[in-house]
């Protein structure tokens, strides 16, 4: 009876019966309350008995209160409907309401699955299932304000739990709605690579795809970069350290926003809703930025689509370097070329280790032959060659002075 009480008290204060009634009206309220419940429970139990379990009890009461809650929340003169009119007629309405929410949910339900990225993952795939089967099983003349089904699912912004029944559901949908067709914008394959890239596992876990998927392209954005690349390399990762080691939380926060704001342009987002909500999981990836600032590590914010241990896979690593004798012919032979295609051409089919690339560099490219050979290696290739420019002593260059060339293709990558 306590606990039914304290209900109570939530239920007035919900829809805002106030303070300002009278004590005689407010037991009047009450007792017409204790009245529905018990005539709900007489049909509840089909004529049967009155006496059901506690838990039951309670049940049926907070059904009552969620779909008068719905009925009435609107209203400013609730406590006056409250006594003037009679409360099974009130919840008899609310249930028209909630059948028109109903339908809402079932559409809702079909958009979601016809903008899914159809990217494999069990707990997204078994939420929506779930869901399908709520619609079938919602018993809202007893139990309105209940969730019957399993939602594993995770949002990027968690469904307040203000909301109850077919709310929920409805609420639940309409953000997943807009995480669907945000990523929609985003090449399937590339949404597999990223979500690889965070865990092998991902088909399996409890994750949200949404998140990485808006983390990267807020960082490409912040680059100056296409954003449906959806990749960001080790030296855009390195640039986005230094760009955010020097912004206060404000600022980090603020361009976090604005970028938001540029990329819902780009992708043709205009539903101020749909924005706010994309900006509200934007302001969540702050934190981990912080982390990441302080260790010098942003690894595991902004995804590549590779680990950094698939660098290994460059044709200049633990590759076998050329005998003297052939590497003095590769470039003579390259020398010999009139052509930077044709030059470019025979490195990439010839060079297969960091210090065979380095020798011919050295001396085969010169002033922005250099820049065109750059462009044709891969990322984690640049990133290599950088590393063994960082890791040495002195700073030498050589007789082509391609190091030169070299930093300014890395600065290219800088914002300003």
């Amino acid at each position: 009876m306590e606990e039914n009480n304290k209900s109570l008290m939530a239920f007035s204060d919900n829809i805002q019966i106030g303070n300002d009634i009278s004590d005689e009206d407010r037991i009047l309220i009450e007792a017409k309350l204790w009245k529905l419940l018990g005539k709900r429970t007489e049909r509840y139990t089909m004529g049967d008995s009155t006496s059901i379990p506690v838990e039951i009890a309670e049940e049926l009461l907070n059904s009552i209160f969620f779909s008068l809650e719905l009925e009435l929340r609107e209203l400013t003169n609730v406590s006056e409907v409250l006594i003037e009119k009679d409360i099974n007629d009130l919840l008899e309405a609310s249930w028209n309401k909630i059948t028109s929410l109903i339908d809402e949910g079932k559409n809702l339900l079909e958009l979601v699955k016809k903008s899914s990225t159809d990217v494999e993952n069990i707990s997204y795939n078994d939420t929506l299932n779930e869901i399908g089967k709520f619609f079938y099983k919602y018993n809202y003349r007893f139990f309105a304000h209940k969730i019957d089904c399993s939602i594993d699912y995770q949002l990027s912004n968690p469904i307040s739990e203000k909301f109850q029944g077919i709310e929920y559901i409805n609420e639940y949908l309409k953000a997943l709605l807009i995480e669907n067709e945000f990523c929609r914008c985003f090449d399937k394959d590339n949404i597999s690579y990223i979500l690889n890239r965070q865990s092998s596992d991902y088909k399996e876990l409890l994750i949200n795809i949404f998140d990485p998927i808006l983390t990267n392209s807020i960082g490409l954005n912040i680059l100056g970069e296409d954003i449906l690349k959806l990749e960001i390399t080790p030296l855009q990762r390195e640039t986005l350290l230094e760009i955010f080691r020097k912004l206060s939380k404000p600022e980090t926060l603020a361009g976090l926003k604005n970028s938001v704001r540029r990329i819902c342009d780009i992708l043709g987002i205009v539903d101020n809703e749909n924005i706010e909500y994309i900006q509200k999981s934007a302001m969540d990836i702050y934190p981990r930025i912080e982390v990441g600032v302080s260790t010098a590590n942003i690894d595991n914010v902004f995804l590549s689509f590779k680990y950094e241990d698939d660098l290994k896979e460059s044709r200049f690593i633990d590759n076998d370097t050329m005998d003297d004798e052939r590497l003095r012919d590769l470039i003579d032979e390259i020398n010999d070329c009139r052509f930077i295609c044709d030059k470019i051409a025979m490195v990439k089919e010839a060079v297969h280790s960091l210090s065979d690339l380095l020798e011919v560099l050295s001396i085969c490219f010169w002033e922005d032959e250099v820049l065109e050979l750059f462009k044709e290696l891969s990322v984690e290739e640049i990133y290599i060659i950088k590393n063994h420019l960082d890791s040495k002593v002195e700073a030498h260059n050589s007789e082509s002075g391609w190091e030169i060339k070299f930093k300014q293709y890395i600065n290219s990558f800088k914002v300003p």
